[in-house]
This record gives structure tokens, C-alpha cells and sequence, in this order.
């Protein structure tokens, strides 16, 4: 089992703390304990020149979005932005460092989405957050400024499972044109039946045990899990999506269900493109501090929607 060192020293440093295991907190200490991982040193800070916040209603909950922009162009392309975090935790500040790189590096508008969380909002309320503050960002494009034939998504894990319904949607013209999605180690099967998930390694953030926890929290009890707005894995046809850039962990229950959503892409003729980090763990690409190995990562996530939105 291949580790890459930064990988290594963090597995170390949880074990050596005694960090409790996901599925031994509440909800609420699970986000805590979150948020007591946002704060970004000094030297790892990135300075964004425009970046603000607004509210919109989603349903009878209100719901705010961070934009992100490092010029003053009208006609910027955009990056709409999923965070993870299992349905139940992370936020707009869990994933500001990961953003404000997207941003820059990507030379676009980004905007991320505070969706609702479980087990407070359960399935379909992020869904149905995340499809409502797609159709405000395209109804308001000329305040927000930005290119509406130049928008790609973007998500981590549960963010990826949003990110590639609202792909979904968006080929089947329920939604505004999408032209790319950007997809890091999705969470896009809750049958949780293939083979990595039997992956185990002592110190791991994220093992089925963690998945199971988190499925608890976000499915009412009456949910089918093969219902393809939960699992979009198992959307039975995938013909006309939007150009498709995959990137896994090969130490993370989840990498089979990118890889096996790459051959269902192909198998549809779809523009796919995948890659796995076999030394790293699921979560690597929001844990820029500790895993520099994630920098390698959102470069390419960067220079592949720079390929993307070259074509438009």
C-alpha cells in the first residue's frame, strides 16, 4: 500500500493526539472540531482582492454564497463551488483556502454554496439549496458579473455528489448550461458496495464506518439508496454531459466510484479525464496545510478548467 509522506506524518500526528474518529462525535462536535481545522497559518494565507458575501432563500431557509474574484472583469467565467464534508459538516470557511486557489490559479469567479446540513436538513434540502442557488447565480449574472456560456462546477466528495446532479440536470435542460464539472474524489454511490470500500489503515479520516455515519444523518429512513439524485452513480443515462475532470485518493473508500463514473462517462462517448493520488486519503485536497501533495492537485483541477473554458 503505497503512503506518501506528508500522507504518513499526518496518520502519525492523528494517532499520536488520539483524534477521535468521525463517527464517535455529534454533529455538532464533528463541526467544531472542523472548524478548529480552518484557520490557515500565516504563511499558507492567499490573498484574494475581491471576495463578498450574500444571502438568498432557498425553500423557507436562507442560504449565503461567498464569491471569490481576483479581477475586475464583467465577463469573468465561473466556478461553482460544492464543499464536502459528508452532508453534515463543513461550511464556507472549511473550504475558503481550497477556493481562494481555485480562484486565482483558475483565473476565474467562484462562487461557493453554504448548502443546508443534516442531520438538522436532511435529503433533499442540500439538493434542493444547491439547485436553487445555481438558478439565482444564472438569473443574476449581470450583478454578479460574471460569463453565464463559461461556467464550470465544482465539489469534494458530498460536494461532488451535488456537483454532478446539478451536471445532470443541467445536460437534461432543468438547468442552465454547465460546460465542465471538476470532481474530487465524488461520494457518488451510497450502495457503498464496491471493493475500496474495505480499505483500512489506522488513522484514516474517512473509512465506511465514517460513510455509514454520515448516511444515517443525511437519508431519511424511507430514502432508496439507489434513487440516482441520491446516487448519481447510478443515473441511467449519461449521454451529453459535460466535460468530466475525475481526481481520487488511492487510500480512500470512494475511489472506486470515481473510477467506475469514468467508465460510465466513456461508455456514454463523454470527454473524461481521470487521475488517482494513490498515497493520499480522502479529504487531501481541503487539508492544503498538512498535505502539500493537494497543491499538485488543484494546479491540474486549475489547468483542466482553463482547458475546459477555452473551448467556449
Amino acid at each position: 500500500m503505497k503512503i506518501d509522506e506528508d500522507t504518513k506524518q499526518f496518520i502519525k500526528l492523528r494517532l499520536e493526539n488520539n483524534t477521535p474518529e468521525v463517527e464517535d462525535l455529534t454533529p455538532i462536535e464533528l463541526r467544531e472540531m472542523r472548524a478548529s481545522m480552518a484557520a490557515v497559518p500565516t504563511e499558507h494565507q492567499l490573498q484574494i482582492n475581491h471576495i463578498n458575501e450574500i444571502k438568498i432563500k432557498s425553500k423557507n431557509r436562507e442560504l449565503k454564497l461567498r464569491i471569490y474574484s481576483n479581477n475586475d472583469n464583467d465577463d469573468q467565467p465561473l466556478i461553482i463551488f460544492f464543499h464536502g464534508g459528508g452532508f453534515v459538516m463543513g461550511d464556507l470557511d472549511s473550504h475558503d483556502l481550497l477556493c481562494r486557489h481555485l480562484t486565482k490559479k483558475s483565473e476565474c469567479k467562484l462562487i461557493s454554496v453554504d448548502y443546508s446540513l443534516a442531520p438538522e436538513h436532511k435529503f433533499p434540502c442540500s439538493l434542493e439549496d444547491s439547485i436553487n442557488a445555481v438558478k439565482y447565480i444564472f438569473e443574476n449574472n449581470k450583478q454578479i458579473k460574471f460569463d453565464k456560456n463559461k461556467v464550470v462546477v465544482c465539489g469534494d466528495s458530498a460536494g461532488g455528489n451535488l456537483a454532478l446532479i446539478i451536471s445532470i440536470l443541467s445536460k437534461e435542460q432543468k438547468l442552465p448550461k454547465v460546460r465542465g464539472q471538476i470532481l474530487f474524489y465524488p461520494w457518488i454511490d451510497f450502495t457503498m458496495s464496491r471493493p475500496s470500500m474495505s480499505i483500512k489503515l489506522d488513522g484514516l479520516i474517512v473509512k465506511k464506518s465514517t460513510l455509514d455515519y454520515f448516511a444515517n444523518h443525511y437519508l431519511n429512513d424511507n430514502d432508496d439508496v439507489t434513487n440516482w439524485k441520491i446516487s448519481p452513480l447510478l443515473y441511467s443515462d449519461f449521454r451529453g454531459m459535460p466535460t468530466t475532470f475525475i481526481y481520487g485518493a488511492g487510500l480512500d473508500p470512494l475511489v472506486d466510484e470515481g473510477y467506475a463514473l469514468m467508465k460510465r462517462l466513456k461508455s456514454f462517448k463523454n470527454e473524461v479525464y481521470y487521475k488517482v493520488y494513490e498515497g493520499q486519503i480522502h479529504a487531501f485536497v481541503s487539508n492544503i496545510v498538512t498535505l502539500p501533495t493537494s497543491i499538485i492537485c488543484i494546479n491540474e483541477a486549475c489547468d483542466a478548467i482553463k482547458q475546459i473554458i477555452r473551448k467556449y
